[in-house]
């Protein structure tokens, strides 16, 4: 994803979490590192990571897979700017 914020100050990230079944349940959250004030460009996640899961191709479908970001900071006066968020899903027997 491409994503900063407004200050460098404290703690401050963006964590992502899946959904196989439209949003009931979700994987553990991946979390970036500490984020920049310019764009950066944050990967999470790699085509052999299963996000802790076995995941079937049912589970992949539009009514079921869904994308949780949440921005976690130290301070409540944060601005968070999140440009994109592409999902790419390597699915193979």
């Amino acid at each position: 994803m491409d994503a900063r914020v407004d200050s460098n100050f404290g703690t401050r990230g963006i964590c992502v979490q899946l959904s196989w079944n439209g949003g009931a349940s979700w994987t553990s959250a991946k979390a970036t590192p500490n984020m920049s004030t310019s764009f950066v460009q944050y990967t999470l996640g790699s085509a052999s990571d299963t996000w802790g899961r076995s995941w079937t191709e049912a589970e992949l479908s539009n009514a079921n897979f869904r994308v949780r970001v949440t921005d976690v900071s130290s301070s409540s006066s944060r601005d968070f700017s999140l440009d994109w968020v592409p999902v790419r899903i390597t699915y193979g027997p």
